[in-house]
């Protein structure tokens, strides 16, 4: 059986994935599309997606910190 702390990583991992997989998602579909408007859109989009991961990150090394 999992501890709570084990739960906790494994949901910040998963979380840190789908964060990835959005990043890379906004910048495919920012290279696609021709409209500066939604490519400045979707970078932002892009950028948000990695801000979160490098803050889900953080909490994962704090949690294996402490």
């Amino acid at each position: 059986m999992l501890t709570e702390q084990e739960i906790i990583n494994n949901g910040l991992k998963e979380m840190l994935y789908l964060e990835e997989l959005a990043a890379h998602k906004y910048a495919d579909s920012a290279q696609q599309i021709t409209k500066p408007e939604l490519q400045s859109l979707l970078k932002g989009m892009e950028m948000l997606a990695r801000n979160n991961y490098k803050s889900l990150m953080q909490k994962i090394n704090e949690n294996q910190k402490g």
